[in-house]
């Protein structure tokens, strides 16, 4: 049967409408904080990361070369005196384990906000977190996807130190946040309009 050129050129605008459309964000940063729970107030161990750009495709499961992959040295953390950063690291075993790595697998769309599979591997332990929630935050100057991710010392194969710091009793419950810093450029039209708002931390 003959086609002709205005049929075909219709029948390939139609097949490429009904294509589902390609999203994606850049990230330009990262910040990690982990946070740790005492008798005498809240300690906060903060990273943040480079400006090196990564492309991050949404709703496909990344191949492994393709992921967006985060490399911490523990000892880069800062956790506001010196006492404090010696502790910390030592508590992650800094000298068997010097760095934290966190690996997206995956990021989805989810409601107004996002949702991913993760894997951590902190003090030599591998962590595969499922279900992971990303909100949309409006940061300083940046929007920015923001997870919190809760796990125990026992989770993670640590004894829950004495004293951090020389504050004692200290909680079981570590506490990591991750923030991705977005470039507005490149991911405009691509975040939910229904964003949630919340301070970055």
């Amino acid at each position: 049967m003959f086609h002709s050129p205005i049929f075909v050129v219709a029948a390939f605008l139609m097949s490429a409408a009904l294509l589902p459309k390609e999203e994606f964000v850049v990230v330009k940063g990262n910040k990690i904080t982990v946070q740790a729970h005492t008798s005498l107030g809240t300690i906060n161990c903060a990273y943040t990361g480079g400006s090196q750009k990564d492309t991050l495709y949404l709703n496909r499961q990344h191949l492994q070369k393709d992921r967006l992959r985060l490399t911490i040295p523990v000892e880069k953390f800062n956790c506001g005196n010196l006492l404090l950063n010696r502790d910390f690291a030592n508590t992650l075993n800094v000298k068997q384990h010097p760095e934290i790595e966190i690996e997206l697998i995956s990021l989805k769309r989810q409601g107004k906000d996002y949702q991913g599979e993760l894997k951590l591997e902190l003090a030599g332990k591998t962590i595969l977190l499922n279900d992971v929630q990303f909100y949309t935050c409006s940061g300083n100057n940046a929007d920015l996807l923001k997870s919190n991710i809760c796990l125990d010392f026992s989770e993670i194969g640590l004894t829950t130190p004495k004293k951090l710091g020389g504050l004692f009793k200290v909680e079981d419950e570590l506490r990591i946040t991750v923030e991705l810093y977005l470039n507005p450029k490149q991911h405009s039209g691509l975040l939910p309009k229904s964003a949630v708002t919340l301070k970055a931390s």
